[in-house]
């Protein structure tokens, strides 16, 4: 039987990922050039300081610019668009649902603390979670299934009595290594990833409810 559910938190509770995306495009037009989607979606899910996107747009433009007006700008259109994006459907009905099963509930995020619960705390969803694990306790962050390690440890489920619901290819990597059933529930940004390695896909998770989703958890682990 299920003993955990663990949330991946950018893309799956809230849409960050597009606003991200969404407020970089428009940056780089301004300044008359492209961000490919192709190669900003290659780093979706995992550490964020590997893709440096300020000499990117250098080396399209062929010149310098003034950075720090370009991070102030765009962070602030980024942080606007999050904050105006919904939580995502379904999330806060399988939140209720887990707590009416006696599931524990954990977060595993390759982002900061402080960007995952300030967030939570926010929409008020804070609460609900039993164990919270970022960038900030890990030494490697998705698709190393460190992250999925610590949270189910903490949580003090057994991997293989755990489910993960992510929305990238990192995260499905990172939840499978860690022997963790993973659920992928694609957002915009990660609709036409390689998925294959997720056990379920659903295009949103007021597709199928909880109960169902752990029935399949346990056909597929043989714990019917």
């Amino acid at each position: 039987m299920t003993e955990a559910l663990i949330f991946d938190f950018d893309g799956v509770i809230i849409d960050t990922e597009t606003p991200d995306y969404s407020s970089w495009q428009e940056t780089f037009a301004s300044f008359q050039v492209t961000l490919d989607r192709t190669l900003w979606a290659g780093f979706i899910g995992g550490a964020s300081g590997t893709f440096d996107v300020y000499q990117h747009l250098q080396d399209l433009m062929g010149a310098p610019f003034d950075r720090d007006s370009v991070r102030t700008t765009r962070r602030k259109r980024y942080l606007d668009l999050v904050e105006a994006n919904p939580v995502r459907p379904g999330v806060e009905e399988y939140l209720e649902d887990a707590n009416r099963l006696g599931l524990r509930l954990g977060i595993a995020s390759s982002s900061s603390r402080d960007w995952v619960e300030g967030h939570l705390r926010r929409r008020g969803l804070l609460g609900y979670f039993d164990h919270v694990v970022c960038r900030d306790d890990v030494t490697s962050v998705k698709p190393d299934p460190e992250v999925y390690v610590r949270c189910a440890d903490g949580l003090g489920a057994r991997p293989e009595a755990t489910v993960a619901i992510e929305d990238s290819a990192n995260g499905v990597t990172a939840a499978k290594g860690a022997g963790l059933f993973c659920v992928v529930v694609p957002n915009p940004m990660t609709a036409d990833m390689d998925l294959g390695n997720a056990d379920l896909m659903l295009d949103a998770l007021t597709y199928m409810p909880l109960e169902a989703v752990l029935e399949a958890a346990a056909r597929r682990t043989g714990r019917v």
